[in-house]
This record gives structure tokens, C-alpha cells and sequence, in this order.
């Protein structure tokens, strides 16, 4: 899967619910509707019910916040882009 969003972009962070309607990145819960930039972009590897990898992998960003200026590390579907 290629990455959907390029270094330097500006993004903000937003709730992501699983199937049963639950937050799927409690982690994130703090910092839902944040700002920041793109620093890094990288594959993280899919592990399947046996714990091995699966072909494909899911991309995650390391973003710096405009917030406190800290950097986390997030899931694709977890972002949206903002316009300049």
C-alpha cells in the first residue's frame, strides 16, 4: 500500500471507530482534532492470526504536533489532510 500523504504535509488527527463502534486507537483519544506536519512515512508490518506477516503492510506516519511540539507515531486512517 503506498503511503497516501508526503513529508512536510500538514494533517489532522481524527477519531477512528472499529467494527463494534469503539475507538480504535485509545492512545490517540488525547489528541483527536490536533494539528501537524509529516515528518516520516513507513510501512508497519500486518501480522495475521498466526502472527506471521501478511503481504501487505499499513502505512504509519510519524508526525510532529503543533501542540506541545511532541512527535507521535499514527495509522493512515487515522489522519486527514488540511489545505494550505
Amino acid at each position: 500500500m503506498e503511503p497516501k500523504y508526503i513529508i512536510g504535509q500538514k494533517v489532522k488527527i481524527v477519531s477512528v471507530k472499529n467494527q463494534h463502534g469503539h475507538l480504535k486507537y485509545h492512545e490517540l483519544q488525547e489528541h483527536i482534532d490536533e494539528t501537524g506536519v509529516i515528518l516520516e512515512a513507513r510501512a508497519s508490518l500486518v501480522k495475521n492470526l498466526n502472527n506471521t506477516d501478511v503481504p501487505e503492510a499499513y502505512p504509519i506516519y510519524r508526525v510532529r504536533l503543533d501542540k506541545n511540539n511532541i512527535e507521535k507515531e499514527i495509522y493512515e486512517d487515522a489522519l486527514v489532510a488540511l489545505d494550505d
